[in-house]
């Protein structure tokens, strides 16, 4: 396991009504809501009768993370295939604690990176990259722990990057970083409806045990 800090990188919560009740991690995740909300990116739009996806979430939940340079956003979504995953999108910085989302790249996470994802995430894999997104195969994201030079503590750098742009990158706190491994969780569960988030992490820590790609 590595090492956890708390950079300074809050994720505001939003104000909803009173959730119904829910069980496991369901809970647990609308403690993160949100309070920037935005429009769909153009993989997850529909029409004026369909509302976007939020799978078991509020409509038009998300997480983001800020930081100087960039901020990143996770938010729930699902493949044309019908498999539960997120949305990892990046704006670059326009100015103080503005971001352009308009000119945001975004990024699926697809059913085979979900648990390498949620394994860097949780601080049980070091780093994982995702190459080849998007209709043209020129999008991608890299998520690895790496140690703060100034005092040797450890955090998270999540990286966007899409060709013909600049690199979107932010470092995110150990606990920003199990709040987003929540929302993949969650996810990931409602593909496999009888398994628990406790299941899933000790397979995870596991099959670690191993050399794996």
């Amino acid at each position: 396991m590595f090492q956890n800090q708390y950079y300074q990188n809050p994720v505001h919560p939003n104000d909803h009504p009173e959730p119904q009740p829910m069980s496991g991690y369901q809970a647990q995740e609308q403690l993160y809501q949100n309070n920037v909300a935005h429009l769909p990116s153009n993989n997850q739009q529909h029409n004026n009768q369909e509302p976007r996806y939020s799978g078991q979430f509020d409509p038009y939940f998300n997480l983001k993370c800020h930081g100087t340079k960039a901020a990143i956003e996770l938010k729930p979504s699902i493949t044309q295939g019908g498999w539960h995953t997120v949305m990892l999108e990046g704006a670059n910085s326009i100015g103080e604690r503005k971001f352009n989302w308009q000119d945001k790249t975004s990024v699926q996470i697809t059913k085979t990176e979900l648990l390498p994802v949620i394994a860097v995430l949780l601080g049980i894999r070091e780093g994982f990259e995702g190459k080849a997104h998007g209709v043209q195969k020129n999008k991608g994201f890299n998520i690895k722990w790496q140690q703060n030079q100034r005092d040797n503590t450890m955090n998270v750098f999540v990286s966007i990057f899409e060709a013909n742009k600049p690199m979107k990158g932010v470092p995110i706190s150990a606990y920003d970083a199990l709040m987003l491994s929540h929302l993949a969780i969650s996810q990931y569960i409602n593909n496999m409806p009888q398994l628990t988030p406790e299941a899933l992490i000790n397979s995870l820590k596991s099959i670690h045990r191993h050399t794996i790609a």
